[in-house]
């Protein structure tokens, strides 16, 4: 021992007693919610091993999204993570690569041990116990009652907003980290030192790598703990200079650890939120509709065993996604934080409660009240903005922001708050009486609250992706129907592609860039079979059926997998009508799972056409499809080998005649003379294994047909040439050889 310092056993003893009264506590706090969460959720981890939480849908999604995360580590190819190339082959999307970051990386640590889908279920589950902690250790701080701190966290972690996102919204549902980061933030405003903005840069972070909506949620949350903080000090300062400086350094803290963390996570969504293609930016029309409705305060959630089954109809006129419509805030907990209401005078942390949740509120109703699926109201159809849009032209990324309902998860915070004052007010009424009174008060609010028994979908996959699931080989695949998903594939298919791993024609993404399902819409054979139709016609003049086949291996697609159950009779006949006589093979049946598998032959290619760029809209002229070109417009042709051919096609010029220039690259193949009179065009061409780009260039320029009076024709688009009826037919001397 060191002179001069004796021991204080009495100190130590308390230290340690205080401590292990500290971790018996929260202990039993922490295996409570765990029970109350395998019970609340029933019969989620019952069916662990077949199903996972909620109705499927965007849940096979997400667990792709997990799965998606490991892709660009083992092929060591960091551009991976920004643009997906196993969707919508052959080009690829661009996506998020941390839509969910802390779930992502803790499946990536998980996957050696477990299966995608049960990894899914325990990171869901998690959601509940830790935002149920979080929950409880701000309101034991704020209030000093474990009884109104353990209530609310039930508040918060079992909340219908919670139950219903968790649907198939994991993202959304992932709402653990909140309570945490607002736990430092009020310690932040309480205490000194540069402990807590630390932490709460932390767990900023940690909600940022939630669901990056939140992000901007928790930032504006944290920005009105800032003015409460200022408040607070320039009521006792009175020095607005001062104010600022005795807090500056705190918030500087905070908003720099957590910017040096969330930088890496938002890089590339900010990138594309500043360019000119912002195609995270969702369109005006859908904001109202993915806001709050004012009724669903008010109305139990369609969950409930009891209740559902009344105000599933109401529900149903909210023009929303059924898992959006959910914010029941419960009768019992409007009634606490009324009572936290009537005693807030004196205490300014309820005021603050009470206006963040309030706040969050209004701001989840979005732009324009609704009620009851209503946005107008009288016979004047009057409709009442709101602060909504304030807040969209001011805060930084909020017009990224599709899904204005979920700013209610602060206001669920707030409301927990509340309840736990409100609750921690309703004891000093009854003190002796608390254990009771705790057990009334909590048997209402899960009452309220029921969701069981909780939806499960089962993740049941068809052996055909087993089957191929050990071929190393790279190809793509074509699923039919390609748009059973409100013009996107069905997300069933991208959870097979967790098992079989090849690219996949066509794809489903929560934000997508324009044109994305060109490919689809233009290719031969890929179109027919997205329409379920052969009249799709344009200016190309080529048998569907005779090039199908070489449009697939010039892709390298492999296979086509039809989903029978998915489609009508007619579209079934269709399909398969066309596959047989095109691939001229017998596919195989998958009767158990409702599938017919075609493999695609290997086979020589054989020519076949593409439109490039520089085309104009198809117009029909008297019967036949036509279009218009500026002053050039490619064409690619694809050719299983070198040989010459013939490329027949109709052409006019608009108003002068016009001199045709044919390239295949960068080799000039022809020059033609292209009257105003429609006349058939031969331009012999030298085509080289593989694609080629022809290009059709006119030297002197484009009109507009506005600029000529006499042909009465106020078009100002600048034009050159109208083209019809393009055919690639055999070259003279190969005909000759054939003969």
């Amino acid at each position: 021992m060191e002179p001069g310092k004796t021991s204080n056993p009495e100190k130590n003893r308390g230290f340690k007693n205080k401590h292990f009264y500290n971790l018996r506590e929260y202990s039993l706090v922490g295996i409570s919610y765990t029970l109350l969460t395998i019970i609340l959720t029933y019969p989620v981890l019952f069916k662990i091993k077949t199903d996972i939480p909620g109705t499927g849908a965007d849940s096979f999604q997400w667990m792709r999204i997990l799965w998606y995360t490991k892709i660009p580590i083992q092929e060591a190819d960091l551009a991976a993570f920004t643009h997906d190339h196993l969707l919508f082959y052959p080009n690829g999307i661009e996506s998020m690569p941390f839509s969910s970051a802390f779930n992502q990386i803790l499946y990536v640590l998980m996957s050696p041990f477990l299966e995608l889908h049960v990894i899914y279920t325990i990171l869901w589950l998690l959601t509940f116990i830790i935002g149920a902690i979080g929950a409880y250790l701000l309101v034991k701080y704020l209030t000093d009652n474990k009884y109104a701190a353990f209530l609310a966290g039930l508040v918060f972690a079992f909340s219908p907003y919670h139950f219903s996102r968790g649907l198939y919204f994991f993202g959304a549902a992932t709402v653990q980290w909140i309570p945490f980061c607002a736990l430092y933030l009020m310690k932040t405003v309480k205490e000194e030192g540069i402990k807590n903005p630390i932490l709460a840069g932390i767990f900023f972070i940690l909600v940022t790598m939630s669901d990056l909506q939140y992000l901007v949620f928790m930032g504006i949350f944290a920005g009105l703990v800032f003015l409460y903080h200022f408040y607070l000090t320039f009521r006792a300062e009175r020095n607005f200079t001062l104010s600022v400086k005795k807090i500056a350094k705190n918030y500087f803290i905070f908003g720099g650890v957590a910017f040096l963390g969330v930088l890496p996570l938002t890089i590339n969504e900010i990138l594309i939120a500043l360019s000119n293609q912002n195609f995270l930016k969702p369109s005006m029309a859908e904001i109202p509709k993915l806001s709050n409705d004012l009724m669903s305060f008010f109305l139990p959630s369609h969950l409930h065993p009891l209740f559902g089954q009344f105000t599933l109809d109401l529900y149903s006129n909210i023009p929303s996604w059924p898992a959006e419509r959910v914010n029941f805030i419960g009768y019992t907990v409007l009634g606490l934080s009324v009572l936290a209401f009537l005693k807030s005078k004196r205490k300014p942390d309820i005021k603050f409660w009470l206006i963040s949740a309030f706040f969050f509120t209004i701001i989840s109703l979005g732009p324009i009240l609704h009620f009851n699926g209503a946005f107008s109201f009288t016979n004047f159809n009057l409709e009442i903005p709101l602060p909504y849009e304030i807040l969209y032209n001011t805060v930084p990324f909020l017009k990224n922001c599709r899904t204005v309902g979920r700013f209610f998860v602060i206001a669920t915070l707030g409301y927990s708050v509340l309840a736990g004052y409100g609750f921690s007010e309703l004891l000093k009424y009854k003190p002796d009486r608390k254990k009771l009174i705790f057990t009334i008060v909590g048997f209402l609010l899960i009452f309220e609250y029921l969701s069981i028994p909780y939806p499960t979908a089962q993740v049941n996959v068809p052996d055909f992706y087993y089957e191929i699931s050990n071929d190393t080989d790279n190809y793509a695949m074509l699923e039919i129907p390609q748009d059973s998903n409100a013009g996107y594939m069905d997300f069933q298919y991208l959870y097979y592609q967790t098992v079989h791993n090849k690219s996949l024609v066509g794809g489903y993404a929560a934000r997508y860039p324009p044109n994305i399902n060109k490919f689809q819409s233009e290719t031969p054979l890929i179109k027919e079979l997205k329409y379920y139709s052969l009249q799709t016609e344009d200016i190309l003049q080529q048998d569907v059926t005779d090039i199908g086949t070489s449009v697939l291996n010039t892709y390298n697609i492999r296979y086509v997998i039809i989903h029978k159950n998915q489609l009508s009779s007619e579209q079934l006949e269709f399909v398969n009508d066309l596959l047989e006589e095109t691939l001229k093979t017998e596919p195989k049946l998958y009767a158990e799972d409702g599938l017919i598998v075609y493999r695609v032959p290997d086979e020589t290619i054989r020519p076949f056409m593409l439109l490039g760029d520089g085309w104009n809209l198809k117009e029909n002229w008297d019967g036949t499809s036509t279009r218009l070109i500026s002053n050039n417009a490619t064409l690619s042709v694809y050719s299983g080998d070198t040989e010459d051919a013939i490329l027949k096609f109709q052409a006019c010029s608009l108003h002068s005649p016009k001199t045709l220039e044919v390239y295949n690259g960068k080799t000039l193949q022809s020059k033609q003379n292209i009257s105003t009179n429609l006349s058939t065009v031969n331009i012999p061409i030298t085509l080289k294994k593989g694609k080629n780009v022809i290009l059709l260039n006119i030297p002197e320029g484009t009109e507009s047909p506005c600029d000529f009076p006499e042909l009465k024709n106020k078009n100002t688009r600048e034009l050159s040439i109208a083209i019809q009826e393009i055919e690639l037919i055999d070259s003279p001397a190969k005909l000759l050889s054939k003969g």
